[in-house]
């Protein structure tokens, strides 16, 4: 295959990973401390300001836990030593002259670390000393960097905005995804329901599922007090069916579902992460959907739903995610990292498998499952450990043994200064598509053909991201088209059919326009941790569910932002090589173009030699004075278009021009 993308190409860095012990002399001497601490004494005010996102009362990615939580598991890991712990505790807040707690107080503390960028720049430069000094491994120092926000630590003077990957690479240049839709592009808000009225810092609107039965919709959302069921069948008029009350969570809830094809039922899975809402454990539910009525509307609040707390697992659950009759529970903590469970046996009480956590950078803060080939897929948003790592979960069952642990066959090349939060794979199981949480890549691309060695296609932000810097949070697939939770700038639609030129079609201003009367409520966006949270594109209607954190839920409607790619003519010569020159005219909407040859004859199977293609021509050198047989195809996120077929010597030969649509 053949890939021919823009000529603006970037550099990605290669990994200090290439350090070993050898390479530095042993100065563990006290003169060095001294020298350190006279170092973090006077050097923070020659240092220049990092930009970092921060909302909800956040300035990092602790997730609810104590900084002192997420040192001391790093130490259990020997990772790095109580003494430095410590030293960071005290680091968190020395410049902040409005709060100067004790080293006992420090340990309770949870999201006012580092608010500072004076603390920031000190603790990025004790983190060097560390690593120069042979004291700490660099992964420990990019995993701190990575939960504390502080931005890329290679290369040195990128600060927040630096790439860093494991091996050298050129790659599209990333930057805004191209538009040219005016308005919302091809969205409409069909209706908006927000029972619990404006977030607050504490609790907020979060996770959203749907869920479809007969002629009914419903929505499942998450709430710092527990989970609405909601009857979205008609946008306009949204009711709520049943609310469930939870205990803890405020900030972070998640919902999923799961078919139980043995018993024939739906059931939903509820977890939670933090105690700042309603109780401090925040528990697992799971609760039967099977009495939700697939005709008749339920009477408002009913409550048709069968409920079961299952109380509190060992480790809180930031996401969660299930599917093949498992259950994941996602910690965003590196002790644990993604908690597995059969559901099969008994879907009202599931049985713990295996756990992907204990060591520095396997956090689990978000996971898909993708079936490719013959392999079941497990792909982790690692965190901390800015990178997504693949398993092969494909014998994994019921008759699992507890506490085994299946294979890590692959993960993408690891990145300075991103926090790995959540994942999505195209619908051809082909490009894996990863958000950023720390606000430095936002959205990555890799083709996992081949699942032992991602390859990295390229970065890309939301159209507006220039003016207006905003972070995603999540994204999903639907067809062709990649839905995106994307904080401030509220959801955004994108074709995908060529992931090396994702365009952006249309969006949604869920914070910025809660009430869609075309005022700004909220005029700035800025990267910080506020507004849409997830989406939902896969209900039997093609509505789309949107969960704003402060403004409730919002169901839009997209519709076709343009037709399949227009008619267009190819030519094609050849050279004084004996190689095959095709040149073909611009197809309207295009977002690629792809390359097909056929060896014997214009009926026999085409093969693709090159695509996503963004230019009108391509020479084939493959066979040289061979006679071959082309076609030519044209995508976008609504279908393909081929030409006629085209012999290497220019005869027009075979079936018409053909179009279908996606």
């Amino acid at each position: 295959m053949v890939c021919i993308a823009r000529e603006e190409h970037m550099q990605l860095y290669t990994s200090p990973r290439f350090r070993t012990k050898a390479m530095f002399p042993s100065l563990r001497h006290l003169w060095l401390a001294t020298v350190a601490m006279t170092m973090l004494t006077f050097l923070p005010a020659f240092l220049s300001f990092i930009p970092i996102a921060s909302a909800m009362n956040m300035s990092n990615m602790l997730m609810g836990q104590t900084l002192e939580s997420f040192l001391s598991d790093l130490v259990s890991f020997g990772a790095m030593s109580v003494t430095q712990k410590d030293d960071i505790l005290r680091m968190s807040t020395q410049f902040d002259p409005q709060y100067n707690p004790n080293l006992e107080e420090l340990r309770e503390v949870q999201n006012d670390v580092f608010s500072s960028e004076e603390s920031k720049q000190a603790l990025r430069s004790y983190l060097y000393d560390e690593i120069d000094t042979d004291f700490m491994e660099y992964e420990t120092a990019e995993a701190i960097a990575s939960v504390l926000s502080l931005g890329a630590l290679y290369p040195r003077d990128s600060f927040h905005s630096g790439i860093f990957i494991d091996s050298p690479l050129t790659a599209v240049s990333d930057g805004p995804a191209g538009s040219s839709y005016t308005g919302n592009g091809n969205v409409e808000r069909l209706g908006r329901s927000n029972v619990f009225g404006v977030g607050t810092n504490k609790e907020i609107y979060n996770g959203i599922w749907g869920y479809s039965v007969g002629s009914r919709e419903y929505a499942l959302q998450c709430h710092g007090y527990g989970l609405n069921i909601l009857d979205v069948t008609d946008p306009s008029s949204i009711f709520r069916v049943q609310f469930v009350p939870m205990t803890g969570g405020g900030i972070w809830r998640d919902v999923v579902t799961n078919y139980d094809s043995i018993r024939g039922k739906t059931y939903a899975y509820v977890g939670a992460q933090g105690n700042q809402g309603d109780g401090k454990d925040p528990n697992l539910f799971v609760i039967d959907l099977s009495n939700l009525s697939g005709n008749e509307p339920h009477a408002v609040d009913e409550n048709p739903a069968v409920v079961q707390n299952l109380g509190k697992t060992p480790e809180f659950t930031h996401t969660i995610n299930a599917a093949r009759g498992l259950l994941f529970l996602n910690t965003a903590n590196s002790k644990e990292g993604c908690r597995v469970y059969d559901l099969v046996a008994d879907p009202m009480n599931p049985r713990f498998l295996f756990k992907t956590g204990g060591s520095v950078g396997r956090d689990c803060h978000d996971s898909s499952v993708v079936t490719v080939g013959s392999r079941d897929l497990f792909i982790v948003s690692d965190g901390t450990g800015r990178c997504q790592r693949i398993w092969d979960i494909t014998d994994v069952d019921q008759d699992w043994n507890t506490g085994d642990l299946p294979v890590i066959i692959g993960q993408t090349q690891q990145v300075s200064g991103i926090y790995a939060h959540s994942n999505w794979v195209s619908e051809d199981k082909r490009y894996l598509f990863s958000f950023d949480e720390n606000n430095a890549v936002d959205i990555t691309v890799h083709d996992i053909s081949d699942p032992t060695q991602p390859t990295f296609i390229k970065t890309f932000q939301y159209s507006g991201n220039a003016e207006h810097d905003a972070i995603p949070h999540n994204g999903e697939i639907r067809g062709r088209y990649l839905y995106v939770a994307y904080y401030m700038a509220g959801l955004r639609i994108f074709d995908v059919s060529n992931p090396y030129q994702p365009y952006e079609v249309g969006k949604d201003e869920t914070f910025r326009d809660p009430n869609g009367d075309g005022v700004f409520e909220n005029p700035d966006i800025t990267a910080k941790w506020n507004g849409a949270w997830n989406t939902y594109p896969y209900l039997s209607s093609g509505n789309v569910l949107v969960s704003d954190e402060l403004h409730g839920l919002f169901v839009v409607k997209q519709t076709p932002p343009y037709g399949i790619p227009g008619r267009f003519f190819v030519t094609s010569q050849l050279d004084g090589s004996g190689y095959t020159v095709l040149s073909w005219t611009a197809a309207t909407n295009a977002r690629g173009y792809s390359v097909l040859r056929s060896n014997s004859s214009s009926t026999a199977p085409f093969t693709p030699i090159a695509e996503h293609l963004l230019e009108m021509s391509y020479i084939d050198q493959s066979a040289p004075s061979e006679i071959g047989f082309y076609r030519i195809v044209a995508i976008n996120g609504e279908g393909n278009r081929a030409s006629r077929i085209v012999s290497s010597n220019g005869t027009v030969v075979g079936s018409k021009a053909s179009k279908r649509r996606q």
